[in-house]
């Protein structure tokens, strides 16, 4: 969880880059989960998804995520990518009408180093460096009941850690006896999130399916710390003065530490699934959430109201065939858009992209290898913003195993 997950400079504002769209599944079917419901993968982005294991099996789910991202400006473009554990769930039941999970994964991301160079009145050259790294980590606790036979609701309860080191810097590359001033911000996160989901299926002439999903997140106000320390920076070593005065290179101007809170607007989000007899399922999603009034330690970030709409499709071309192994993959494709929470120079950003992926059921057993590619666009640039083209790519290994058996032998 320590390495970096993200290299946008859009991670800059709020909470940086939030990651979303499930496992490797969802993933490939665009990002959709609401109304999805599977034996044999843990669906976190629906709470009352759970309650669609097995009574005596065991899921483990580990993941895996690497990036390929261009960055573009009107006159220049760069490329990075990298490589990061992306997640680690369990899922098992607890009694017959109720079930468990939980898990840990990343919430959010923050990397990006940014530089601008500018000239000043009396034509003396002047860098700002900006830089960032860190983010959010979620720990969940999630559980489900059957309420009757169709109906499910359920609850995820997620504990918020990790911190977001940004900072800020005044250089000037030509005045060697001028002192470097840097801000730096320390903001540190520990508190909870309360994530609540209800679905509801119904089976049509023993052939179709139709699986409604909805998801509420609760307005929260998460506890924060924020540490702040401004200094100059002059060239040079410390140089002792006396026995008894040491000359120091770094100044510190001001340190400041107090303790606030970031406030987490309420989601929501429904959607759909259709399936015919466990080869064919299609399905829709969409959310909502405001952050336009969302306060950051008594302030505002440059925030709006975010949507998103996902669609996917899983077809298997006979998931109980004997023979032929390309039978029982699952092929999976998606695409999704989305309003970004993020509003800069006057331009609502937007994500949009496509995304497909298969997978592969291991032999003699219910486990499974699953992939997800998902490519895509986010951000423009228009108004002097940035557009960032990525390939993300995602793998999971699915283990499933039988509990609480009695073994019986003659």
């Amino acid at each position: 969880m320590a390495q970096v997950n993200t290299e946008s400079p859009y991670s800059r504002f709020g909470m940086g880059e939030l990651a979303g769209k499930g496992f490797e599944q969802n993933r490939a079917m665009g990002g959709i989960g609401l109304g999805l419901r599977n034996n044999n993968q843990i669906n976190y982005l629906n709470p009352a998804s759970y309650t669609a294991q097995d009574t005596l099996s065991f899921l483990f789910n580990f993941g895996i995520k690497s990036s390929f991202t261009t960055y573009e400006t009107s006159n220049e473009s760069k490329s990075l990518r990298n490589l990061t554990m992306d997640h680690l769930a369990l899922g098992f039941p607890i009694t017959k009408w109720w079930k468990t999970s939980f898990g840990v994964m990343p919430f959010s991301s923050v990397g990006y180093s940014v530089l601008e160079s500018r000239f000043l009145e009396n034509n003396d050259a002047v860098d700002y460096i900006f830089n960032g790294n860190g983010g959010i980590n979620q720990l969940y606790l999630g559980t489900s009941f059957n309420i009757f036979k169709g109906l499910s609701v359920g609850a995820n309860f997620t504990y918020l850690f990790g911190s977001l080191d940004l900072s800020k810097q005044i250089y000037f590359p030509y005045k060697s006896d001028y002192a470097v001033t840097r801000v730096e911000n320390n903001i540190i996160v520990h508190d909870f999130l309360y994530h609540l989901g209800i679905q509801y299926q119904q089976t049509f002439a023993d052939q179709y399916t139709l699986t409604l999903g909805a998801i509420y997140d609760l307005k929260t106000n998460i506890n924060a710390e924020n540490h702040i320390t401004k200094k100059n920076q002059f060239n040079g070593t410390a140089y002792q003065l006396n026995d008894s005065v040491l000359l120091l290179t770094q100044l510190i101007l001001e340190e400041e530490h107090y303790d606030g809170i970031i406030e987490f607007p309420y989601k929501i989000g429904a959607g759909f699934t259709f399936g015919y007899i466990n080869k064919l399922l299609v399905g829709f999603d969409y959310y909502e959430q405001d952050w336009t009034n969302a306060l950051f330690f008594d302030h505002k970030e440059p925030l709006s109201a975010s949507n998103a709409m996902h669609l996917g499709l899983e077809f298997t071309p006979d998931p109980t065939a004997m023979r032929g192994y390309y039978n029982r993959i699952h092929y999976r494709a998606g695409a999704h858009y989305e309003n970004l929470y993020l509003k800069l120079n006057n331009e609502q950003l937007t994500d949009y992209g496509i995304s497909f992926g298969a997978g592969f059921p291991l032999r003699n057993t219910r486990s499974s290898f699953n992939f997800a590619c998902e490519v895509g666009k986010r951000g423009t640039i228009e108004n002097n913003l940035i557009k960032e083209n990525y390939v993300f790519l995602s793998f999971n290994v699915t283990l499933h195993d039988f509990w609480f058996l009695k073994r019986r032998y003659d």
